[in-house]
């Protein structure tokens, strides 16, 4: 049960960036700036440092397990069946409470577009996205890269088009809420741009992973600031950061100072277009997650079923898309953002404490060839204590939300698990009696 890999440098990126420039941003960006004023830029440039310590450690563990499922394949293989479960049922619930309200984000603009109903036109991508997952990651990797190019070329002439009306004096003073504003705007800054990890969870169809996973994390990490920070830089520089602080479209609102009424609309197609994206590099996270539980037990072995034409996982695609239907049909967005805050950090902790584990019992010799963190320990040290800071902010909802959701991760793995040793038990007094 392997899947092939037909992913290079361009889809593996892609699908980074597509993961990481959701309708996110366009919202958040208001947040930081109100919390940091012009120092923003400063915000974004220290969470993409916090992206970057996180990307070593996930690249080092891909190359040394470049298999489907990320996370949970990294937690299982150094610390236990229990704790890769647990952290492999986190990780998809994370990615399933994301899609719900990316979906229901698509719909709504799309809606505000063209004026399709927003349920209807966000199960329409969903089911459209699983088909071409379904013809093949090849095909589905094309589709990504050509919706984030140009994802990529509207956010570059939002940046071309705004940069003449930018108005030096809106950047004082720069610095109006102090250290304690760039910090607070730099975790908004760092939830903004998670989803690099999606190219890790397909780690097993990527070619030549050892090189193209750590490049590829580092390549959607980068264009994403690049293209994070001439966002800011244009909507601090035409609007008062106070103002656009408070405004629930920041983005759209400073397009709007120098495009008129045509702004808005241009904001509102790029995010339709990222939201595209980001859903179909959701659906390549969710199934290949799936894929390997099925592959390892956690989930009944007919979702590691693999299309014998596509070379696709078949059933973990569907499963991961009907789940994602049902979430984006009947869960409410606030409970979707808080569960998805605390199960992807507790995620990232865990992934952290597996990476010590592993460089402990990796010999010298077999990490010589692989991808190595630098300035080892200090590193993934570092981006182990952020993330516990990241944890305790996530609020009680959150935290109960999350914590339901593990208490069914245990009860499947204990019904799993007694499953299997009744298989077991069963097979060994039956070739038992049949010697006899």
């Amino acid at each position: 049960m392997e899947l092939t890999r037909r992913l290079g440098w361009k889809e593996s990126t892609a699908l980074g960036i597509g993961a990481m420039v959701g309708a996110g941003i366009f919202v958040l960006s208001g947040v930081a700036a109100g919390k940091a004023g012009p120092a923003v830029l400063i915000s974004f440039i220290l969470a993409a440092l916090l992206e970057i310590l996180l990307g070593l450690c996930y690249a080092e563990l891909a190359s040394r397990y470049p298999r489907a499922g990320g996370a949970y394949e990294f937690v299982r293989e150094n610390l236990g069946s229990l704790a890769g479960t647990i952290i492999g049922w986190c990780y998809w619930g994370a990615w399933l409470a994301a899609s719900s309200f990316v979906s229901k984000g698509f719909g709504n603009y799309l809606h505000s577009l063209i004026g399709m109903p927003p349920l209807s036109s966000a199960l329409a991508l969903l089911l459209v996205l699983g088909i071409f997952n379904v013809i093949g990651v090849k095909f589905s990797g094309t589709i990504q890269v050509l919706i984030v190019v140009v994802e990529i070329l509207l956010l570059v002439l939002f940046f071309v088009l705004g940069v003449p009306h930018i108005d030096p004096y809106l950047y004082r003073p720069f610095v109006p809420n102090g250290v304690e504003g760039i910090v607070s705007a730099a975790l908004v800054g760092f939830l903004s741009m998670v989803g690099w990890d999606g190219i890790v969870a397909a780690g097993e169809e990527v070619k030549n992973p050892r090189r193209t996973i750590p490049l590829s994390i580092f390549s959607s990490i980068c264009i994403v600031f690049l293209l994070y920070s001439s966002l800011l830089l244009v909507s601090v520089g035409v609007v008062p950061w106070d103002v656009l602080g408070e405004s629930s479209i920041p983005v759209a609102y400073a397009s709007q100072q120098f495009l008129g009424a045509f702004g808005p609309k241009l904001v509102n197609i790029v995010i339709v277009i990222s939201l595209m994206a980001t859903a179909n590099a959701f659906i390549v996270s969710i199934s290949r997650t799936a894929f390997a539980m099925g592959r390892n037990g956690l989930l009944p072995q007919f979702f590691a079923r693999i299309h014998p034409r596509f070379g696709t996982p078949i059933m973990a695609v569907s499963l991961g898309v009907a789940i994602q239907i049902a979430f984006t049909t009947f869960s409410s967005i606030n409970i979707a953002v808080s569960a998805t805050g605390f199960l992807y950090i507790l995620t990232f902790i865990f992934t952290l404490i597996s990476f010590f584990v592993s460089r402990r019992k990796t010999p010298l010799e077999e990490r010589l060839k692989q991808f190595q963190v630098p300035f080892y320990p200090f590193i993934p040290i570092l981006a182990l204590l952020i993330c516990v800071i990241l944890l305790i902010t996530v609020g009680r909802s959150g935290f109960i939300t999350g914590v339901c959701w593990m208490g069914i991760g245990l009860a499947l793995y204990l019904v799993r698990y007694k499953s299997v040793q009744y298989v077991d038990t069963h097979r060994i007094q039956k070739s038992t009696s049949e010697d006899t």
